[in-house]
């Protein structure tokens, strides 16, 4: 058994890929940060929900530095308030802060115009499981075996591919800072009553490069949660590792 609210198992990887040079995401687990970091194996870590946990992943946009300071910024001011999110409406203002911060910063040093960060996550506390994402990388809940897409994407809509496979952009019409003119407006929703589920987050250098598919077909067929994210990042790095590769799969009890 658990305390109060029960407890949220977190298993996480971030790396650079196969082809970048540095990795520009960083993840939040709680008052657990990690960025910049080149994991070739998962760690996982139980969190109890007595108090509020903020799960996220954030992928720096901007070039290399820029980005990476944005997404560690997002993901340290994160932990700091982890404890202190008590509904959707704190996570609506949190995420409002840190893209002003983002943007003072890179009014005050100009090497770092235009620089941001997606973000993508859950809020779990004694409430709900909430979700909220600013930019493309992705929250999805499993259901089954299958993965339910709860985050918003803010990229254009674009043609279907002819060959049927997923066409994606590297173009998004919102970050966390970044060089947009327009007022930034963060998704953030309800999934569920406080119950248990589990739910999978990710950079999109495992979404652009691994269909819905092929993920839910690795997590139905790895015998842990560690062996899941293992394999999601091999599958992402088969398909040729383009991108930074940043995944959290949670489970709360």
């Amino acid at each position: 058994m658990g305390v109060a609210g029960g407890e949220v198992s977190v298993t996480a990887l971030t790396h650079r890929g196969a082809v970048r040079s540095a990795n520009e995401d960083a993840v939040v687990m709680g008052a657990l940060t990690v960025a910049s970091a080149n994991m070739t194996l998962p760690v996982r870590c139980v969190l109890p929900v007595s108090e509020p946990v903020i799960l996220a992943v954030a992928d720096g946009l901007g070039g290399h530095a820029a980005g990476e300071i944005a997404s560690e910024h997002a993901v340290h001011r994160m932990a700091e308030m982890s404890t202190r999110l008590a509904g959707p409406d704190d996570v609506d203002v949190l995420l409002k802060n840190i893209d002003e911060e983002i943007k003072d910063h890179a009014t005050q040093h100009t090497e770092f115009s235009g620089m941001g960060t997606t973000v993508a996550g859950l809020l779990l506390n004694n409430d709900g499981n909430f979700w909220f994402n600013v930019g493309d990388s992705r929250t999805y809940r499993l259901e089954g075996t299958r993965l339910r897409q709860l985050s918003q994407d803010d990229s254009p809509p674009l043609p279907p591919s002819d060959d049927g496979k997923p066409v994606t952009t590297n173009f998004i019409t919102q970050s966390l800072g970044g060089s947009g003119s327009t007022a930034m407006v963060p998704h953030v929703g309800r999934d569920h009553e406080p119950d248990p589920g589990t739910w999978l987050m990710c950079s999109d250098g495992l979404s652009d490069l691994v269909p819905v598919e092929e993920m839910e077909r690795i997590i139905a067929e790895a015998g842990s949660d560690e062996g899941a994210v293992h394999g999601l990042w091999q599958a992402a790095m088969e398909g040729s590792g383009r991108d930074n590769i940043s995944i959290l799969l949670a489970r709360r009890v």
